[in-house]
């Protein structure tokens, strides 16, 4: 069967905008500023993620809305995929190689599609809460997209175990419910329908009837594998989730212990800041105070020389 070839990353998964960045942003050049008060920290954890973003804070936003556009894509695709269902169940037009061919094209799109939200999730961007509600409602899609797909193929199963039920009872209407079941279970042999027409009065149409149920039961089998790599794809969708906690854990430790730690530093640095002014104000004190004194000594030695005569002496000997 061509399904075989899902692991090969085709279609939607080629392509990986999230591994390049740009560049980070040229660091600011520091000026001394006029005020020499030391200035409280700015806190990093306003954005978590600020330090790591991409040139572009829209990044993940535009990986969301292509990834988006790309389910529609797939989705209509999987309509095409059911009318092919439809025309092979009625015995029209559509064949198992028609089936297997676009089957495996839709899934190789998922798979891809897949990969790519486990990328977006796996990013550090994606838990910023500007980016958070866009990108789980992203995951919500996928997981709403593939679990549609599982849809399409259990009723494709349900439709083709119908038609195999029909044709064991044209070749043995006698048969009992457990000899059908038996016949058109998932994992049943095309024996047993050879047998029915070996005893039937329908040797005729044998080879015929024979390749209508090889058909049906190939199909069958394909369906059991499509659901197993559906399954898969949840699995994978969640285990990117279970890698996550132990660091989103330890990232939301490190930012309560970082917050605290900056809570601590501004308030040592109002501290140190309050000391500071304190200090200035002291030695504007002190700067007063040795002015008066020294105003009070000079105010001292005048009228000490005024009351002893010395000044009025020193100037009249100038005046001599």
């Amino acid at each position: 069967m061509a399904y075989n070839s899902y692991g090969n990353g085709g279609g939607y998964g080629q392509s990986n905008p999230y591994g390049t960045n740009s560049g980070y942003d040229t660091p600011p050049t520091y000026k001394p500023q006029n005020d020499v008060e030391m200035q409280p920290l700015n806190d990093p954890f306003a954005d978590p993620y600020g330090a790591g973003q991409s040139a572009d804070p829209n990044a993940i936003l535009n990986d969301c809305r292509e990834v988006g556009r790309a389910i529609d894509d797939v989705e209509g695709r999987l309509q095409g995929l059911q009318r092919l269902h439809r025309q092979f169940v009625s015995g029209t037009t559509a064949s198992n190689k028609e089936i297997d061919a676009m089957g495996s094209e839709i899934m190789t799109a998922y798979r891809g599609l897949a990969d790519r939200v486990k990328r977006i999730k796996s990013r550090p961007e994606s838990r910023n809460p500007r980016n958070e509600a866009q990108v789980n409602a992203l995951d919500r899609r996928i997981r709403k997209a593939i679990n549609n797909y599982q849809t399409v193929e259990s009723q494709f199963r349900k439709d083709v175990q119908e038609q195999q039920r029909r044709q064991y009872l044209i070749v043995n209407p006698d048969a009992s419910e457990q000899e059908i079941i038996q016949a058109t279970e998932s994992g049943a042999d095309t024996q047993i329908f050879q047998q029915a027409l070996i005893n039937s009065d329908r040797r005729g149409q044998a080879q015929s009837t024979l390749a209508n149920v090889r058909q049906r039961h190939d199909a069958i089998q394909q369906i059991e594998r499509t659901m197993t790599e559906l399954a898969q794809l949840f699995q994978d969708l969640d285990e990117i989730v279970m890698q996550q906690e132990p660091m989103i854990m330890n990232i939301e430790e490190k930012a309560e212990e970082t917050q605290t730690n900056m809570v601590q530093a501004n308030e040592h640095l109002d501290v140190a800041t309050t000391k500071a002014r304190s200090a200035r104000r002291k030695k504007w004190y002190c700067l007063g105070i040795c002015i008066a004194i020294i105003i009070v000594i000079v105010l001292i030695v005048v009228i000490y020389l005024a009351a002893t005569g010395k000044l009025s002496s020193h100037n009249n000997n100038k005046t001599a």
